[in-house]
């Protein structure tokens, strides 16, 4: 089978792996559709030396498979599997846990102390194949296809839980800042929920995406100041709710100067700290909390409340690539101006 490795300094690798067979409790998944995360560049931008101890520290080799982004069809499984058999649709949680503390029977996998993430500690959705433990494969309806479901499955799920501990309503005018395919997600799940949404951005065609899916407004930061735009658009009364999905530091702070009295915040993109004014967070009895991916468990709820709004989260996919062009998928992603992007196989539209 073919798999993605990242090699250091911004190159990524399609290598020859041999196909993996399924351990007893392993389900082993032909992938149809795939994706890019933004967190994937993290590691995808390391220097050799970097990348090579980082890979040492998480568990994982300078050989593990990149992508943590997973849909397809089971191909076989173990011999204790009971649940799922050839042919069922799934998607693959993106952390994987030891499934037996008290927050992997939850289902909440990012609390487990040994928590890992494919791509990371195991071989990951950059590739023909995944190996996947049994309890890690979510079901997929018919109703939902591949390209949403794959989103779904990273971007669209960590949207929809900090769009749910936000308690995002149709009262509500919220911000979103950073409008890479998370953030845009969140646009698309806060505008479901009834939610006036401006979104925030330092590219244009981001903010332009934003718009086309949900935004009422859409604010330009590299030529426009974000709080005052906030402000005029809100009568001066700033915004209700507001998540910074950017993990800039600037973004972040002006997500705080732009908040009404009494607004809720999540911090969700992952990158620079940032300084609180303190006396902001006091006097206008803002409630800020940070929010990660989704809850297993959560799985259902998330396709559920999709297919129900009949949400267009294909809409954010812009680029489609095989396999085989992953180098310059991986490039074009780099440059921070695409919506989501995709690698396919054949029957990724069913």
């Amino acid at each position: 089978m073919r798999g993605v490795v990242f090699a250091g300094d911004r190159r990524a690798e399609v290598r020859d792996f041999p196909t993996p067979d399924p351990g007893p409790d392993e389900v082993r998944v032909q992938l149809k559709v795939a994706s890019i995360c933004g967190s994937d560049m993290h590691t995808y931008r390391k220097g050799r030396e970097d990348l090579l101890a980082y890979r040492k520290v998480s568990g994982g080799s300078p050989d593990t498979i990149s992508g943590h982004e997973a849909t397809g069809v089971v191909d076989a499984v173990g011999s204790k599997v009971s649940r799922l058999k050839p042919g069922d649709r799934v998607t693959v949680f993106l952390h994987c846990g030891c499934g037996h503390c008290g927050a992997c029977r939850g289902g909440d996998v990012t609390l487990c102390p040994e928590r890992g993430a494919y791509g990371v500690v195991r071989d990951g959705s950059s590739a023909d194949f995944i190996l996947a433990p049994e309890r890690d494969c979510m079901s997929i309806p018919d109703a939902l296809d591949f390209k949403r479901a794959v989103i779904i499955s990273c971007a669209g799920g960590t949207a929809y839980q900090s769009i749910n501990r936000l308690k995002v309503s149709g009262a509500d005018t919220v911000a979103i800042f950073g409008l890479g395919p998370v953030g845009l997600c969140a646009v698309i799940m806060a505008a479901a929920r009834g939610a006036s949404v401006i979104g925030v951005d330092v590219v244009p065609d981001r903010v332009e995406l934003a718009r086309k899916v949900g935004a009422f407004e859409g604010i330009d930061a590299s030529r426009n100041d974000p709080v005052k735009t906030i402000q005029d658009l809100t009568g001066g009364k700033g915004m209700d709710a507001g998540a910074d999905y950017s993990g800039n530091s600037n973004g972040q702070e002006a997500m705080v100067a732009a908040a009404a009295k009494g607004a809720r915040l999540a911090i969700v993109g992952i990158g620079d700290s940032f300084s609180v004014d303190t006396m902001q967070i006091i006097s206008k009895q803002l409630t800020l909390m940070g929010s990660w991916i989704f809850n297993r468990g959560q799985h259902d709820e998330i396709v559920d409340f999709v297919l129900k709004k009949d949400l267009p989260m294909e809409s954010l996919i812009t680029h489609r690539f095989s396999i085989e062009q992953a180098p310059e998928a991986y490039e074009c992603f780099d440059s921070g101006k695409t919506g989501k992007i995709i690698f396919t196989w054949e029957g990724a539209g069913q």
